[in-house]
């Protein structure tokens, strides 16, 4: 729920106040998808 040992050892932590894990990997993988699709929406623009 606090990041813990990994707080101090990431410059972005993606941490989810959870202690339910497939909650937590959803919200994962949910977070994983947007930034694939905005790096997609940079790196492709719709014109």
């Amino acid at each position: 729920k606090s990041g813990g040992e990994m707080k101090s050892l990431a410059d972005y932590l993606l941490n989810m106040p959870s202690s339910d894990t497939p909650r937590i990997q959803e919200a994962h993988i949910l977070v994983g998808h947007i930034i694939c699709e905005l790096v997609e929406q940079y790196l492709f623009p719709q014109k």
